[in-house]
């Protein structure tokens, strides 16, 4: 089965969860960005506001995505959804193709409908590497 990993990140959970499920999948890794600085106090305050209010964002891949059966697509958890990025990235690939993972501190996301699987990896469970491992089998299953 032909995988991408594609993923966004703010702080670098969301990269790490990615890089660690690809290595798995034997997957390609593609970044989106979105050409924001979200660092800092501001950044996270930023972005809490562009998810709020559903604020549009150009997003940008670090490789194009050319052929593939499935994506993985991974996402921080910014105010009860996914990034502004991820969103826009919906816009051009469909969520049925796509298993979503959710990083985050202590939530899940509201949104759960349209994914082939929705994952939660919540850090304060202490379960990262369980949780991928359990959707990794799932998805070789396919």
């Amino acid at each position: 089965m032909n995988l991408k990993v594609v993923y966004f990140t703010r702080t670098g959970n969301s990269k790490r969860v990615a890089e660690k499920i690809a290595s798995k999948l034997n997957a390609d890794l593609i970044q989106i960005s979105d050409h924001h600085n979200w660092k800092g106090l501001i950044g996270y305050i930023r972005a809490g506001f562009y998810s709020t209010v559903d604020k549009k964002v150009k997003m940008t891949l670090s490789q194009p995505i050319e052929s593939y059966d499935e994506l993985i697509v991974v996402s921080p958890l910014w105010a009860g959804g996914a990034a502004p990025a991820i969103r826009a990235f919906f816009k051009m690939f469909p969520k049925n193709k796509s298993h979503l993972v959710i990083t985050s501190i202590g939530s899940t996301i509201k949104d759960r409908i349209g994914y082939l699987s929705l994952t939660d990896i919540v850090q304060r469970e202490h379960r990262e590497d369980e949780v991928i491992d359990t959707l990794v089998s799932k998805i070789k299953e396919i």
